[in-house]
């Protein structure tokens, strides 16, 4: 019997990357769908060009044989000028095209698909339900848009549709706040954070690429959201903490109000960025727990010091 095909979207992107090898490594065939001609390969992956996923490309030639997709590609930044309206530019990417492949997916055949959403997709829920003022965050508001839209396509089609919400997916290759600190670190800048009393939770690539198996394996269909998470939350202090033991460089900290780090944020036009280093994110991993007898295998402890241990890691 032939081994399953899986589609990976966003294949070169830094969770991608890993889920692709890890999948090999289980016995899986993968294609990975990269938006533009791949300048380089990898053995056992067949790349496959599938166009600006904003605009709507045909998935067809893609999902041919394939059994079950991982849906990774999406749009988390914009920056700069130039960028248009931000919520228009992350509903097309993250919410209508998400719907679009799902449709083409179930109408060739796909049985189940796997979706990366966020964590900040369930604050933009609960400030929905609880009628809260203020702007959604666009990222996390677009990445709710596709949840609904997908359990739309799950009832009218068959499709199977499990939905992931992780929050600041750490490891080996991350970029974003978490490769900003590891470089603060690791030069001995001081931090101004030793002062924020927030929760957050987080997760190692490893233990997300995990997960993503785990829906793909387990043998009912896995639908419903799932938030994932290392372990209880921390404060963002005590990551950065954890990061500079893992790195046998003790992160430098030093207490600032963090009214004034938002404010400062918003003066150097990275207020979004504050805001995710200062404010509560908390994932609630229960449901997976109870449902697919996830727990995550390394935690944040473990996690970090693999981190740091791959080729590579923690230089300044």
């Amino acid at each position: 019997m032939s081994a399953r095909l899986i589609l990976v979207t966003g294949a070169r992107g830094f969770v991608g990357r890993r889920l692709c090898r890890r999948l090999l490594d289980a016995g899986y065939r993968v294609r990975g769908s990269v938006r533009s001609g791949p300048a380089e390969t990898e053995a056992g992956i067949d790349y496959r060009v599938s166009g600006d996923i904003g605009v709507m490309p045909d998935w067809r030639p893609l999902l041919d044989g394939v059994e079950a997709v991982v849906h990774l590609a999406a749009r988390v930044h914009l920056q700069g000028a130039g960028t248009g309206n931000s919520g228009a530019a992350y509903g097309r990417v993250n919410a209508a095209a998400s719907d679009h492949l799902a449709r083409q997916a179930a109408g060739a055949g796909v049985k189940r698909l796997v979706f990366l959403s966020s964590i900040k997709a369930g604050a933009a829920a609960r400030q929905d339900s609880s009628g809260e003022a203020g702007g959604h965050d666009p990222y996390g508001a677009s990445k709710l848009e596709a949840e609904r839209a997908l359990s739309i396509v799950a009832r009218d089609t068959g499709l199977e549709v499990a939905v992931l919400r992780p929050p600041l997916v750490y490891g080996p290759g991350a970029g974003a706040n978490f490769a900003l600190l590891a470089r603060a670190v690791a030069r001995g800048i001081p931090l101004p954070l030793a002062s924020i009393r927030n929760r957050r939770s987080f997760i190692y690539i490893d233990n997300l690429c995990t997960a993503i198996a785990l829906c793909l394996e387990h043998p009912q269909a896995p639908g419903g959201v799932f938030e994932l998470s290392d372990g209880p939350p921390v404060s963002t202090p005590d990551f950065v903490r954890a990061l500079g033991q893992a790195m046998g460089k003790p992160a430098r900290l030093f207490p600032c109000p963090p009214g004034l780090l938002l404010a400062l944020g918003a003066m150097l036009g990275r207020r979004q960025a504050m805001e995710s280093l200062t404010g509560d994110l908390v994932a609630d991993g229960r449901a997976i727990g109870a449902r697919l007898g996830w727990e995550a295998p390394l935690n944040l402890e473990e996690a970090m010091r693999a981190t740091f241990a791959a080729p590579g890691q923690g230089a300044g």
